[in-house]
């Protein structure tokens, strides 16, 4: 770990602490609880995380800043936890499916054999609707989670395994990854060496500039905060182009929608530019509206009207 350090994203000095969290062993549930006795073990005695900002392209990041290789250790002694863990298919799977198929088709341009990565893609669930339309369906994932569809290859657990290179990818989803990894903009350039010229990356993260860093659980698992602003900068400082991007209210893994930032992006420019939403807009307790009342009133409304009281704890 080092703490301290330059942006992570544009590399600026220019930084501001928005939070100081303390964790104990004593958390919400059993995975938790689990997390935050490894990073007291492990990496902090004292369980303590600072939260910082950019002030030039307004990331939000985790410090002290946890390299790969600390990364690689809390994967290597959680997996059997995570493994065992699993039971059978996340909820929501038919409205996942169907947005990311949709999407699918629209950025293969009619494309019938392509090639599809699903980075981070677990037990490769979003790949089986594709493949029935007669595409490949590829998995990188730091677990060989069992597969129900045995159509779908698992290419190891990093970006330097070997079958991944033989081929370039039309398309590559990166779908709740870059909150988890020490240097987004480098796992975007390494994904990007593996597209086609005319192939797309559809990324997705949590909006994790609202409210997402005022009050973690533990400090192992989200280390990257985003916004709209700090998403496209990852993006433009791996040398990619932003075709689309959007923040929603959608299904991921859990019973209830969350808020999530969509982006597209390609090698070429967009035919049209882009004007992402700016971390100080995205931060504001109250900038989702009502959508967040109406799917979980109890639990953000305290959130937010803490927030705004007290800011962060």
């Amino acid at each position: 770990m080092k703490a301290n350090i330059s942006c992570p994203v544009c590399s600026s000095d220019e930084s501001a602490q928005i939070a100081h969290h303390v964790f104990s062993s004593e958390g919400k549930n059993e995975r938790t609880n689990l997390l935050n006795k490894l990073y007291r073990d492990h990496f902090s005695p004292a369980g303590e995380v600072a939260v910082k900002e950019c002030e030039n392209c307004g990331f939000i990041w985790t410090d002290p800043r946890l390299s790969q290789e600390d990364l690689k250790l809390k994967y290597r002694l959680i997996s059997d936890f995570d493994l065992s863990s699993r039971k059978g298919r996340p909820p929501h799977l038919p409205e996942r499916r169907a947005r990311t198929v949709a999407l699918s088709q629209q950025l293969l341009t009619n494309k019938t054999n392509a090639r599809i990565l699903d980075y981070g893609g677990a037990e490769g669930y979003l790949l089986s609707p594709l493949i029935d339309r007669g595409h490949s369906g590829y998995v990188i994932d730091y677990i060989d989670y069992p597969k129900e569809d045995d159509r779908i290859t698992y290419l190891g657990n990093d970006l330097q395994a070997g079958p991944v290179l033989e081929e370039p990818f039309d398309l590559i989803f990166a779908l709740h990854t870059l909150e988890h990894v020490s240097d987004p903009v480098s796992v975007l350039k390494e994904l990007a060496t593996l597209l086609r010229p005319d192939g797309k990356l559809y990324v997705e993260v949590p909006l994790g500039a609202w409210l997402e860093w005022a009050f973690l659980r533990e400090p192992l698992t989200h280390i990257n905060f985003f916004s709209e602003q700090s998403f496209a900068a990852v993006a433009q400082e791996a040398g990619l182009h932003v075709h689309h991007i959007d923040s929603v209210w959608q299904y991921v893994t859990h019973l209830r929608k969350t808020a999530c930032i969509n982006m597209v992006v390609g090698k070429t420019p967009p035919a049209a530019s882009v004007s992402p939403l700016t971390t100080r807009q995205q931060k504001q307790a109250f900038s989702q509206g009502l959508t967040p009342l109406m799917i979980h009133p109890r639990f953000y409304l305290k959130n937010m009207v803490k927030y705004t009281t007290s800011g962060p704890v």
